[in-house]
């Protein structure tokens, strides 16, 4: 997965939205320390059989008690197109990075052809999940999400996408999928991954 691959081993990271636990339990296996955010209580103890803590509350709102740079990742899997706040929470937990530390972040492609077919078709049906899942925020273009890690005070260092081919698992066809995405991203891509630092 891109996602954990970003990330990397060994590292302490807060999960910021980390649901229960999912992407925390691969990284705790490549020796990772992960501290958890997340909203929901329920999601948060079953997140609190890996994690090593998780905090409750809403990280837009709630008191974040850790020093400055505490965490060497600060992870946002699928989460800043659920903030009412995207580009001020980036900015709030910016100085929790170490100096030479990354957010790392996925957020689904609005301007995936899909998107655009359906718009020229005159639909833009909420769905309960995908691109335009009912409880997304903010919707971002490749353009719009750069802009704004930018304001919020990061430095893009990686910037992949995902391009699913549903229901083909065969390797070959990942790969030329993932060339197409990478010819024509802000077309074809369905999702971001990016990794970013702090700007100094």
């Amino acid at each position: 997965m891109k996602l954990l691959a970003l990330v990397g081993s060994g590292k302490r990271v807060l999960d910021v939205g980390c649901s229960s636990g999912y992407l925390a339990r691969p990284l705790v296996k490549r020796g990772c320390t992960v501290i958890g955010i997340e909203l929901d209580d329920t999601a948060a103890e079953s997140a609190r059989e890996v994690c090593s803590e998780v905090l409750v509350g809403d990280a837009e709102t709630m008191e974040l008690p850790f020093p400055e740079s505490s965490f060497d990742v600060i992870l946002c899997g699928d989460l800043i197109e659920h903030l009412r706040a995207p580009e001020l929470l980036l900015a709030r937990v910016r100085p929790l990075l170490r100096e030479e530390g990354r957010l790392v972040l996925t957020t689904p492609n609005v301007a995936n052809w899909t998107m655009r077919l359906g718009l020229l078709a005159g639909r833009w049906r909420y769905t309960e999940r995908g691109i335009l899942d009912r409880t997304h925020l903010h919707l971002f273009t490749r353009n719009t999400l750069v802009e704004t890690l930018e304001r919020a005070g990061y430095r893009i260092v990686e910037l992949d996408y995902t391009v699913p081919v549903p229901g083909v698992g065969a390797p070959s066809m990942e790969r030329a999928a993932h060339a197409l995405g990478r010819a024509r991203p802000s077309l074809f891509a369905y999702q971001f991954v990016v990794a970013a630092t702090r700007v100094r």
